[in-house]
């Protein structure tokens, strides 16, 4: 899970690592996706209230990319989440990631709400 969440997102190991601690929860779930005995991604959903589900942390390692493996992580995770009675599905994606909206979008995921995030050199307050 680091190696593919380091690989496709570019954070360091350590910041992973401490990110993947931090978000350990009982709401929240990873799933990893398999070929066989090779690990191809993960994908990560936390759970709110009884019927929402936001899928995050999704990836794929960048080296298979393009082979179907996503969308089919995808499918299955949102099938689960059907099956669970979860009716409100959610992504979060970085808005640049063009290759994940149009994944989304080939699938049925529509854009209703978008947020951007910022980012502070907290070394300039100091």
């Amino acid at each position: 899970m680091v190696r593919c969440s380091t690989q496709a997102f570019g954070d360091s190991e350590e910041w992973t690592l401490r990110y993947f601690g931090n978000t350990r929860e009982p709401h929240r779930h990873a799933y990893i996706g398999f070929d066989g005995a090779e690990r191809v991604g993960m994908i990560r959903v936390k759970l709110l209230g009884s019927d929402t589900a936001v899928i995050h942390d999704f990836c794929v390692s960048p080296d298979i990319q393009g082979r179907g493996y996503g969308r089919d992580i995808l499918m299955q995770t949102v099938r689960l989440m059907l099956s669970e009675g979860r009716t409100r599905i959610r992504l979060s994606v970085i808005t640049e990631n063009r290759s994940a909206l149009e994944l989304y979008r080939r699938i049925g995921f529509g854009i209703v709400s978008k947020s951007d995030y910022y980012i502070c050199n907290l070394e300039a307050w100091r």
